[in-house]
């Protein structure tokens, strides 16, 4: 076992005037590996054990985003699945209905309400799924803040009159509260009880 004062021999190169860059080169990357093999004698000799250089690499671990933890998820779990219900009824009942939709459609001046009603039964139903598995569930909330707007503006409020005597609220107040939550999820995402909050985990697992 080598001592405190035991080094390996010294064998540095002389530097010398005439020697070229690519000889220069090599001589201090010896010089360096010998330092190195140095180091590492002397602290083997004192029983410590050198510290890797990977580990001065390696980042701190990154805590999971108040949107993923517990009472985050829960919200925004909540938030999903009344968005769910509310959708994917609307969108079955214009499946089963595609006539009674494109006559309401066509009665609201909405141009090619026969196509117009079987897209949205479609996308309604589809951005139902997604908000259930938590799966591009910003996607999903985004396709229906924008259906959910662009029936208020130009559909319900376009035409008929926003407040009507004796009937309590306002017209589209349910569609509003819908596009609400639908922006709410749209700027928070998933949560972390969702396909998505899943992936997010895995990728801060990887780093």
């Amino acid at each position: 076992m080598l001592g405190v004062d035991d080094e390996p021999t010294r064998s540095l190169n002389v530097p010398s005037k005439y020697e070229s860059p690519e000889e220069e080169a090599a001589r201090l990357a010896d010089e360096a590996h010998i330092r190195q093999q140095e180091r590492a004698a002397r602290a083997r000799a004192l029983g410590a054990v050198p510290q890797s250089v990977d580990d001065d690499e390696l980042p701190p671990p990154q805590p999971r985003a108040d949107n993923d933890r517990f009472l985050g998820s829960i919200g925004l779990f909540v938030l999903r699945m009344v968005l769910t219900a509310f959708v994917g009824v609307r969108g079955v009942q214009v499946m089963f209905d595609v006539q009674g939709t494109t006559d309401w459609l066509a009665n609201h001046r909405v141009p090619h309400a026969d196509i117009f009603a079987w897209v949205l039964g479609v996308v309604l139903l589809m951005c139902a799924i997604l908000l259930l598995f938590g799966l591009l569930t910003r996607t999903a909330a985004t396709v229906i803040a924008i259906l959910t707007i662009a029936l208020l503006v130009f559909v319900r409020w376009g035409i008929e009159a926003i407040f009507t005597q004796g009937q309590a609220g306002f017209l589209g107040d349910t569609d509003v509260l819908v596009a609400g939550i639908a922006l709410a999820v749209m700027f928070l995402g998933s949560g972390g009880w969702a396909i998505d909050g899943a992936i997010r985990h895995g990728r801060l697992i990887d780093r």
